[in-house]
């Protein structure tokens, strides 16, 4: 009876994790499929500074939920015909996929360089540094009030090619360097973009498939995307 029990208690103790194992496993999607649209509106406030006002919409879960929705405000100001400089304020709302959602408030950094190739043919490439608040102002209420937040240095490359007055196709990379308290910083993803910029009379739409991956991870994810933003200039 003893050697039964004790049987007893370790086939228990082997189902529960085994049931534990697939619940995480079941908890986080290793593969995914998501729809980003956006409404970009840019306009010269005055010389030498462009101001931009988007509005997008993530999705997840094969395209069946929202993941976030975004407010950005950003400048622009260039330099010379090469360089220029950029900031960004932007609001999220973070659905989470598997944690409570956050409203959170990110402002980045950027420097750009552009160089024509050949003709039709142009390189660019965007250093980024962001750090983003998580439930900032909703922290500021709490009894403890606890001020989490995490920064990224993105550094994006991309290619430019001029098909027509209509077409520029582009091809881009994105590696994302993650710093986190009390964690050494690593590389947590790499994202990819293949699409078209299509001009017309009443704005433009950028038009392309992403791919991202999770770096450094027992369970990486890749995630698929469809992203279509539409700007209008004034």
């Amino acid at each position: 009876m003893l050697i039964f029990g004790l049987m007893k208690n370790k086939l228990i103790l082997v189902l529960m994790m085994l049931t534990n194992t697939l619940f995480s496993q079941e908890i986080k999607v290793t593969r995914d499929i998501g729809l980003w649209i956006g409404l970009d509106f840019k306009k010269k406030i005055f010389k030498g500074f462009d101001l931009s006002l988007m509005q997008q919409i993530r999705t997840y879960k094969n395209v069946t939920e929202l993941d976030d929705y975004l407010f950005d405000l950003g400048l622009k100001h260039p330099i010379n015909k090469q360089f220029a400089i950029g900031t960004n304020l932007r609001y999220i709302y973070n659905k989470r996929r598997v944690k409570e959602r956050e409203n959170n408030f990110r402002y980045n950094l950027d420097i750009e360089f552009k160089k024509k190739i050949k003709s039709g043919l142009n390189f660019r490439y965007r250093l980024r540094y962001q750090k983003e608040y998580v439930n900032l102002f909703s922290g500021f209420f709490a009894a403890a009030p606890q001020n989490i937040y995490s920064s990224s240095v993105r550094n994006k490359v991309k290619l430019m090619f001029k098909y027509n007055k209509t077409n520029r196709f582009f091809l881009s990379s994105e590696l994302f360097r993650l710093f986190e308290l009390f964690r050494e910083p690593y590389f947590n993803k790499v994202r990819f973009y293949l699409g078209d910029e299509i001009k017309t009379t009443i704005g433009s739409f950028d038009c392309s498939i992403g791919f991202e991956k999770e770096l450094h991870s027992n369970n990486p994810y890749s995630f698929i995307f469809f992203k279509s933003i539409y700007t209008i200039k004034r």
